[in-house]
């Protein structure tokens, strides 16, 4: 059929849009796989996929993820949005996690160029800004000086956050750093049958290779173990009796909320209390923060100073660390 010779009627034209994003290459994935007691993640095990790429332009990868030693492996999903990740130069010096560390301080190198770290207030850090990961120890940095070269040094510290306090010893060079912000993690549910297994995840971006880029860590479940009871403190009574105190705290419950004590965060209040003598030992399971141990009893016992004292709480799915104090 012979077309009509008339022109077809004029379409306005589109200006379209601006492309939001640079051009940039995506680059390869970087993909740390960790454990921590974050706030809002107490009701189960967790673990948290951080990524990021050396290339400013890396933007999201595919997640897959085994608890079976790679048997089998299941789609968890995409990363989040590039976290700002790095790591120490330095061996960082243990720390006290009462008080803040205004003569310590940390340096760091991150990823890419595009990264960045900044100065918070005090206000801000009780509020929880700039909390990070080094290596198993959470902590908040209050100054963040740049150096050039994609390094800054950190300093105004607070240590071992969120009952991090026994990861605040032992630190080596070259220990990875995570910035814990919003959006930049991908939480992965884990089976609580899976602790002390080891946790493969694999990321798949657009610049890696077919089998993607790995990571491995073995799980401790220690974000489902109580915070180390703190306070503890023993002596003697009027009756000659041992008294040892304590304070619990809670992995639900890590603000300080005038007029109301920390929730328990565990189906029930148990702790479990050891006293060494020089000669002999003995258990203890409790319900309360104290334990009183009867002259008599120690007698019968054989125990005699001076005594190691040992007390942790006992939760729904782990025991915490102890807190140990000597006595006598």
């Amino acid at each position: 059929t012979r077309a009509p010779d008339a022109l077809p009627a004029a379409a306005a034209g589109a200006q379209g849009r601006s492309i939001e994003q640079p051009d940039l290459v995506h680059g390869p994935t970087e993909l740390r796989v960790f454990e921590a007691p974050l706030p809002g993640y107490g009701d189960g095990l967790w673990l948290f996929a951080a990524a990021a790429g050396p290339s400013p332009g890396w933007r999201r990868a595919a997640l897959l993820a085994s608890s079976d030693g790679g048997t089998t492996w299941d789609d968890s999903g995409a990363t989040a949005e590039p976290a700002v990740l790095g790591h120490s130069l330095d061996a960082v010096p243990a720390g006290d996690a009462a008080l803040f560390d205004a003569r310590s301080f940390i340096e760091v190198v991150l990823l890419n160029e595009d990264m960045w770290l900044e100065n918070r207030t005090d206000d801000a850090l009780a509020a929880g800004a700039n909390l990070a990961l080094l290596g198993s120890e959470l902590i908040q940095f209050g100054k963040a000086e740049p150096l050039g070269d994609r390094r800054f040094r950190l300093s105004r510290l607070l240590r071992g956050r969120l009952g991090t306090e026994w990861a605040a010893a032992g630190h080596a060079p070259g220990e990875s750093f995570v910035l814990i912000r919003t959006g930049t993690l991908a939480p992965l549910r884990w089976p609580l049958g899976a602790i002390g297994a080891t946790a493969l995840v694999r990321a798949l971006g657009l610049g890696d290779t077919a089998e993607g880029v790995g990571a491995e860590r073995q799980v401790t479940g220690d974000a489902l173990k109580p915070p180390t009871p703190v306070h503890l403190a023993a002596g003697i009574d009027a009756g000659g009796d041992l008294l040892v105190t304590w304070v619990r705290r809670s992995r639900l419950g890590f603000a300080w909320a005038n007029g109301a004590d920390a929730p328990l965060g565990e189906e029930l209040e148990r702790y479990s209390v050891s006293i060494a003598g020089a000669a002999a030992a003995r258990s203890f399971e409790v319900a309360e923060q104290r334990l009183s141990y009867a002259a008599a009893e120690r007698l019968a016992d054989g125990m005699a100073p001076p005594f190691t004292i040992s007390v942790a709480q006992i939760g729904t799915h782990a025991t915490s660390r102890p807190a140990l104090i000597a006595f006598g």
